[in-house]
């Protein structure tokens, strides 16, 4: 896997040295991927329109059984196609909670240990 020091941090910010900011190590390199791809809608770059999940609008808007299930097949896909070389999902599990989607990633960075993120809408 690459060294982390060759790619910019997500979200983009300035390090204290006034340079770029990197991230810390390969593991944070692809949470910050896997959390850029989640939460980009498709079609929302322009050289890359079929980059993205459309999460955003699911987990922020009114949610049932049928929007879960939408979601789980759009993650999964995402993940496979854009980061299926570098991490592998151990558990993907998403519930319509209340208004929200809630969705948690159980995954592996190649050859690291199991790593866990977790998205929520806001509580209402």
């Amino acid at each position: 896997m690459s060294d982390p020091r060759h790619h910019l941090a997500f979200p983009f910010r300035i390090g204290a040295d006034g340079r770029a900011s990197s991230p810390h190590s390969v593991a944070q390199h692809v949470e910050e991927e896997l959390v850029q791809l989640l939460l980009t809608d498709l079609g929302e770059r322009l050289f890359l329109p079929e980059l993205g999940t459309n999460l955003r609008r699911m987990v922020f808007q009114g949610a049932d059984s049928a929007t879960a299930g939408t979601a789980k097949a759009s993650v999964a896909q995402a993940v496979a196609r854009w980061l299926g070389e570098r991490i592998e999902v151990e558990e993907l599990d998403v519930q319509a909670i209340g208004e929200t989607v809630d969705v948690l990633i159980r995954y592996r960075v190649s050859g690291g240990e199991s790593r866990v993120l977790r998205l929520r809408g806001p509580q209402r």
